[in-house]
């Protein structure tokens, strides 16, 4: 029947199912069933929140969780923080990628900076709800918090997921980012990588053929 082809053809368009445990696998991470429950908490309050705030564009938890929480990982595992390292995700938005990191990496110290009101005080909800003890939020632009004893220079890395282009990115990172520090900012797949940055890229598991980019500069 017409209706049951164009279905087919609908459902051969959608991504193949992909749950957190299996991605967590291919990226090399172990997680434990605490943190899936914080991840997988976080995905609902992204989904929920989202259909009355601006926060993502409005999505079922499918793809809330593969578009953003298993983006995020992916992320993470690119730009491998070092141990206990402090972590600036500068315009967070709704905390992406640094709730996500927050979570899989309990020794990072992260801090994320968000200026619009509503996205901030969502985040800093999220941050009670799942209980993270190395996150704060804080309702603040780079160029503010850089002016802050408490933050000028006192981060290891700075990630950006959806801010600007890496070049815009690391004019607001330079004052928060320490000597020797990286300034971490993921790009699209036509979006040029030039020096100063290096170009990093690493397929996705979950999606055949795609691989993600990211651009990355030494401070």
């Amino acid at each position: 029947m017409p209706g049951e082809q164009g279905a087919g053809r609908s459902g051969a368009r959608l991504h193949r199912a992909v749950d957190l445990e299996a991605a967590c696998r291919a990226l090399g991470l172990e997680v434990s069933e605490d943190q899936k429950s914080r991840l997988l908490r976080y995905r609902d309050l992204l989904a929920e929140w989202s259909r009355k705030v601006d926060l993502v564009a409005p999505a079922g938890p499918e793809e809330v969780l593969r578009a953003h929480i298993l983006d995020s990982l992916l992320l993470l595992v690119m730009a491998d923080p070092a141990p206990a390292a402090w972590v600036v995700d500068v315009g967070s938005g709704a905390g992406l990628p640094g709730v996500v990191w927050a979570v899989a990496r309990p020794d990072l110290w992260v801090v994320m900076l968000e200026p619009r009101r509503k996205r901030a005080a969502f985040v800093e909800r999220v941050v009670l709800e799942l209980g993270l003890r190395n996150a704060q939020a804080e309702p603040l632009r780079a160029e503010q918090a850089a002016k802050q004893a408490r933050y000028a220079r006192q981060f290891q890395m700075a990630v950006c997921r959806a801010l600007g282009t890496p070049e815009q990115v690391a004019r607001l990172a330079r004052g928060l980012v320490r000597p020797a520090g990286r300034v971490v900012v993921p790009v699209g797949p036509q979006r040029p990588v030039r020096p100063p940055f290096q170009e990093l890229q690493r397929p996705v598991p979950w999606e055949r053929g795609k691989v993600r980019r990211v651009a990355v500069l030494l401070v």
